[in-house]
């Protein structure tokens, strides 16, 4: 069973403090990463996942951003969240930003084919 992050998230072309996020669960599994919120369950299939980024916002938490075919998401990791204020886990919001970075294939290099 794959591991399931608490999560705040957000849809949308940039995210800032005042920014409106919403509360979840985020895993990664077979078909790509999957978010459960309040609207459902939301499948970002792992080959539409162009690009995967951490950064902080505004020097304060780290936040993941992941552009892919239909749009740009944001994520984080959170150890609570009450209204619009979060605490973000630091670690494991790294933990899932390598999981989500080792879906993705480097700019400019094809796939590695099996030697045969």
């Amino acid at each position: 069973m794959p591991n399931k992050y608490k999560v705040f998230f957000h849809d949308g072309p940039e995210i800032g403090l005042k920014t409106s996020v919403l509360k979840g669960k985020a895993w990664i599994d077979e078909f790509g990463l999957k978010i459960e919120g309040r609207a459902g369950i939301r499948v970002i299939p792992a080959t539409n996942i162009k690009e995967v980024e951490m950064f902080r916002l505004h020097g304060m938490a780290r936040v993941i951003r992941v552009d892919h075919t239909e749009g740009r998401l944001f994520l984080a990791v959170v150890r609570f969240m009450i209204g619009q204020f979060a605490s973000v886990n630091f670690f494991k919001t790294g933990e899932l930003h390598t999981s989500l970075k080792s879906l993705t294939i480097p700019n400019g290099s094809p796939p590695k084919s099996l030697p045969g």
